[in-house]
């Protein structure tokens, strides 16, 4: 199946609630599909746990 319609390369995603369990499943999804991330939530230390996780993913 071809899922370059899904790319997002080139394109950059600001997640607000990152921090919960659909905004960091939806900032995990976004990087997958190539955009640049940013997040933002209440908690700072598992926004950092988020991003290394994206990080790890090779997002």
């Amino acid at each position: 199946m071809n899922l370059d319609v899904f790319s997002l390369k080139g394109k950059v995603a600001i997640v607000t609630g990152a921090t919960g369990v659909l905004g960091g499943a939806m900032a995990r999804g976004l990087a997958a599909a190539g955009a640049q991330v940013g997040i933002l939530g209440r908690r700072a230390e598992t926004a950092q746990q988020v991003a290394a996780e994206i990080e790890a993913e090779g997002g």
